[in-house]
């Protein structure tokens, strides 16, 4: 006989499923492929569970820490020698600035004397000037090709050194015609030349200079190995709570990335020390000269226009002698915190008693024995004393502009090489910090 059915509905109890023993889940498709596949959170959580997960999280962050302080110190690397580069750019920069302003004077100086002897004028100042003014020119395209910074003020430098040029052109026919607005035309042009034209090569040496003085402090860029530093304190940290944990004191992969990561951060501070220690003498030795004799060179180039200056105007030159006085006295001052200008001096006080006896003489109403004396290439002339002066002190900041361009670009040559090596020895390091970590968590294991 067939069992009994019944149509009484059966009370289920809450919670429970029909045809599934009390007390689990019902198995639906979803549970059945995710089941047995622990999540991202899961695996997580195992492995960072107790302490042989904080070992491997702890072996991570060292790796990390070995990694930040080769990026750092290879960075550091590269940044002083980019600074130093920069730095070199610079001066050679200031220096062509300063050639421009020196040429300029340079340049009026001659035509001016020159101007003094009436009719034509030597081959020789003619020569001297032309020198100086295609000088002035090349060093203007010199210089606007190798600082784009500098273009727009040097492409009006450019336009007011060929204004200048015009009118000296105007002068210099009229002078040798006989004409008296010869005269005026110089006149014109030497102060168009200081109202328009040196404002502007001042303005361009300026920012260079700030721009040198800039990249000389970063040439030393050893704080950003204060990260390095605590980079590897953490490391020793880690060293040391990893044999406390394991009562095992030496780790021969730990130690040896330790010693390799202390040795990079050694090389790389010492690197950086000495190439900002270097730039450092650079700046205070020949780059300081070089900016003290350019400024003598223009200062005396300057004072030297205006001793002519003051004789074409014939008895209305007191300005142009005033100008000469305190040319004179930045000379004087500049020469003084120089080391062996002992004959420099000397050959500028040599100029300085030429102009004394010039000027007695103009003063005492013999302006032509005036102009002999002032033109005069014999011993004792004006013209001869300052040609020797210009001739040693263009010789000398000329030497020392080289000796600066050349020590720096030397500088910091070995870094790149240094920097590849340093991030090498940090992933060696990071190697080395795994596998020490990996063999301790094993044994705690």
């Amino acid at each position: 006989m067939s069992a009994p059915t019944t149509n009484i509905p059966v009370a289920i109890p809450a919670g429970a499923s029909s045809g599934a023993p009390t007390g689990q889940a019902p198995r639906t498709i979803a549970g059945s492929l995710s089941g047995g596949v622990p999540g991202a959170r899961g695996i997580a959580s195992r492995l960072l569970h107790g302490t042989p997960g904080r070992m491997r999280l702890f072996g991570l962050l060292g790796v990390l820490a070995a990694v930040l302080l080769g990026a750092v110190s290879a960075n550091a690397l590269l940044a002083s020698q980019s600074a130093v580069e920069r730095a070199a750019n610079n001066s050679a920069q200031v220096v062509r600035a300063q050639s421009i302003h020196v040429d300029l004077l340079r340049a009026d100086a001659v035509a001016t004397n020159a101007f003094l002897v009436g009719g034509l004028e030597s081959p020789e100042s003619r020569a001297s000037y032309e020198g100086a003014m295609g000088r002035v020119a090349s060093g203007i395209a010199e210089a606007a090709a190798a600082q784009p910074a500098d273009g727009n003020a040097l492409g009006v430098l450019s336009q007011r050194v060929q204004t200048y040029a015009a009118l000296v052109e105007q002068a210099r026919s009229n002078n040798r015609l006989g004409l008296p607005v010869g005269a005026q035309y110089l006149t014109q042009a030497s102060a168009g030349l200081r109202a328009d034209a040196i404002p502007i090569v001042t303005q361009v040496v300026k920012a260079n200079e700030d721009r040198a003085k800039k990249e000389f402090d970063r040439s030393n860029s050893s704080l950003q190995l204060l990260v390095g530093v605590l980079s590897l304190i953490g490391l020793v940290a880690l060293a040391v709570w990893l044999a406390k944990r394991t009562h095992r004191y030496l780790n021969p992969s730990l130690t040896g990335a330790i010693a390799l990561l202390l040795v990079a951060l050694f090389v790389t501070a010492t690197v950086i020390t000495g190439v900002g220690s270097a730039t450092r003498d650079v700046s205070n030795g020949s780059y300081q000269r070089a900016v003290a004799l350019a400024n003598v060179t223009t200062a005396a180039n300057d004072a030297r226009a205006n001793e002519s200056l003051t004789l074409i105007r014939r008895g209305s030159g007191a300005s142009n002698e005033q100008a000469w006085v305190a040319d004179r006295k930045t000379v004087d001052a500049t020469l003084a915190t120089l080391d062996d200008s002992a004959t420099l001096q000397e050959q500028w006080t040599d100029y300085v008693d030429a102009h004394v006896k010039v000027r007695s003489l103009d003063n005492g109403g013999r302006w032509d024995d005036a102009v002999k004396l002032s033109t005069s290439t014999a011993d004792g002339g004006a013209a001869k004393t300052f040609g020797t002066f210009d001739v040693s002190v263009t010789q000398a900041r000329d030497s020392a502009g080289k000796a600066t361009v050349t020590t720096l670009e030397k500088l910091g040559g070995s870094a790149p090489l240094i920097a590849v090596v340093v991030a090498l020895v940090a992933l060696v390091a990071s190697w080395l910090i795994i596998r020490g970590v990996g063999q301790r968590t094993e044994e705690y294991r």
